[in-house]
């Protein structure tokens, strides 16, 4: 038998305790930026959910933050941030246009979302960054890599 822990994640995302039952663990501030932490929703409250915490057996799985909370459907602070940190990279994109530019930026939030628009969204988005440049490609990875479902990551960064 066993149940989910609860996960402590500073604002910018980065995981403090994926089990939170460990008082020492817990931070008020992230050390990896300096940020505020949080261990429940900001809209409704609710546990921010870790990892699954068996009796019996031990696991060595990599803890995959939510995007969204289970209970209300809201993004997570670290959501709200990468979307706007993309957008703001693609407004950097001098090769795109304007409707191309706000075409990527909204193919962004069907990737992060996981919906049945994601599959044109892989297309749009792949095409873009492409136009884009190296380095605004890059940095869109970067900020998104661990937003995106693995069936994502597969079908435009090959990973």
């Amino acid at each position: 038998m066993g149940h989910y822990g609860q996960a402590q994640i500073c604002l910018n995302g980065h995981v403090i305790t994926s089990i939170g039952r460990d008082p020492e663990f817990l931070k008020k501030f992230c050390p990896e930026c300096g940020s505020e932490t949080i261990r429940n929703c900001q809209h409704c409250s609710a546990a921010i959910k870790g990892d699954y915490i068996s009796t019996e057996t031990f696991s060595l799985r990599k803890y995959n933050k939510p995007s969204f909370c289970e209970d209300c459907g809201q993004p997570y602070p670290w959501t709200n941030s990468s979307k706007e940190a993309s957008s703001d990279l693609v407004d950097f994109a001098e090769q795109l246009n304007e409707q191309e530019k706000e075409d990527l930026k909204k193919s962004i939030d069907d990737l992060i979302k996981d919906t049945p628009r994601t599959a044109l969204a892989q297309v749009k988005f792949k095409q873009y960054a492409l136009k884009a440049g190296t380095e605004v490609a890059k940095g869109l990875k970067d900020i998104l890599i661990d937003l995106v479902s693995e069936t994502v990551k597969k079908s435009i960064w090959n990973t």
